[in-house]
């Protein structure tokens, strides 16, 4: 609650700063006879220049009483405060309000905004109470320009110093007006109430959605982990069938060994992915320390663990990295980087080349480039690559064993670290991911 006090308090004190610098202009333009009587208003501004000063000076008492409170004054305290500027504002605006004219002109309606924003920021009592000071105000204000204890003033020219209007006109004009006050503050106090009561519920959907998406998460983590052990099983008994070791095998049965063999270790490396998405995810991740890491030795270790898919898809890197440091998690960047380049020679044709460079920008923020001339990607795909399990159907026919995790994972390592990432792909011409980062 005192975090969201403090933000009140502070939006106040920007508006204030306005509104005394509308008044310092206001009252400095009545000392010049060419600007404020040929639009028919009184030169008489010396009461403008004043409001600005007080507003200037509480102003600062405000913002210096706040800034106390950020070293420990208690929410109790900045509640008074919030208050204080209240009470304080309306106090300004009944003295404008006699300055400027009660009869002849509507700036009174001003408490209105008063009585708005107390619906928007405070509970319906609070609210009230503020509507309640403000009609006293007014009517007490009124009540002693009609009674001679304070002379009536106006900024219009054409101004009497007598009113000829009688009582009961009096009664019915400064009542109606109060009356207003009462119905708008009834109207907007209602308004903001439901507003609140769908934002709680709002809040309470939200936090039950999160509550169920964390259990997701923790539930295919554990089971996940669970699969890992027995494919890998499965993957090193295929393989110990394939080399005979257990005996020699038929074409037929060694033909089943292998289709089993390559199943377990696609599987494998689905579960595989679907763990580092689902640790990227979980509440842990957010914890974990991170530290200035040299993306050109991290792209440097990437590159040596594709290096033989590379070359088995007779595909060459080119890399050109100069030091480029960020703060980071080196494991996630790792995570990041495989993947895209991983992803870079799969989907391109044999002898393509796959283009890596690191460099630093004018603002010495990191920069990594990485493309090939693969296969491409359309400019109405484009947008979803980075959904779970996307894949486009060139992709499906160019590489049946993909499980469309890549890219959701780099998304995820790119959120944590604020990377910014720019795709440029054409449809058989290839694809170029920029990554800026932020640190």
């Amino acid at each position: 609650m005192a975090p969201l006090l403090e933000q009140n308090v502070t939006w106040y004190c920007r508006l204030r700063w306005v509104v005394a610098a509308v008044f310092f202009v206001f009252g400095i333009a009545g000392y010049f006879p060419e600007v404020l009587p040929p639009i028919g208003l009184n030169t008489d501004t010396r009461w403008a220049v004043v409001l600005a000063a007080l507003l200037c000076v509480a102003n600062t008492g405000f913002l210096l009483h706040n800034r106390l409170f950020k070293r420990g004054i208690s929410g109790r305290s900045i509640k008074v405060n919030l208050w204080t500027q209240i009470v304080f504002d309306l106090l300004i605006v009944t003295a404008l309000i006699h300055f400027a004219g009660h009869i002849n002109t509507g700036i009174c309606f001003i408490y209105l905004i008063h009585i708005v924003l107390a619906c928007i920021f405070f509970t319906r009592f609070e609210s009230f109470l503020v509507t309640l000071i403000g009609i006293g105000l007014y009517l007490g204000s009124a009540v002693a320009e009609r009674r001679g204890w304070l002379p009536s003033r106006s900024i219009f020219l054409s101004f009497g110093e007598e009113l000829n209007y009688s009582t009961s006109v009096f009664i019915i004009t400064t009542a109606t007006k109060a009356g207003i006050f009462a119905v708008i503050w009834y109207l907007a106090s209602r308004l903001s109430g439901i507003l609140r009561n769908k934002e709680g519920e709002l809040a309470d959907t939200n936090r039950r959605l999160i509550s169920v998406q964390q259990e997701k998460a923790r539930h295919m983590l554990r089971t996940t982990h669970e699969l890992k052990a027995p494919f890998a099983s499965i993957h090193a008994n295929t393989q110990l069938l394939e080399r005979g070791l257990c005996g020699p095998l038929g074409e037929d049965a060694r033909g089943v060994v292998k289709k089993i063999s390559d199943r377990a270790r696609r599987l494998a490396h689905e579960i595989q992915e679907m763990l580092q998405l689902a640790n990227l995810s979980s509440e842990e991740a957010e914890n974990l320390e991170t530290e200035s890491v040299d993306l050109a030795e991290v792209i440097e270790w990437c590159i040596r663990h594709v290096k033989q898919i590379a070359e088995e898809r007779k595909v060459v890197i080119q890399s050109d990295l100069s030091a480029a440091c960020c703060t980071g998690i080196g494991d996630h960047l790792k995570m990041l980087f495989t993947n895209l380049l991983a992803n870079a020679i799969i989907y391109s044709e044999p002898g393509d080349t796959v283009d890596v460079k690191c460099t630093s920008d004018a603002k010495k923020r990191a920069v990594v480039t990485i493309k090939d001339w693969g296969i491409g990607i359309s400019a109405d795909k484009l947008p979803h690559i980075f959904e779970d399990y996307y894949r486009t159907d060139e992709a499906v026919l160019h590489n049946k064993d993909s499980s469309g995790l890549g890219l959701a994972i780099v998304r995820e390592v790119a959120l944590r670290h604020q990377i910014r990432i720019d795709v440029w792909s054409e449809l058989g011409a290839g694809t170029e991911f920029r990554l800026l980062f932020s640190c």
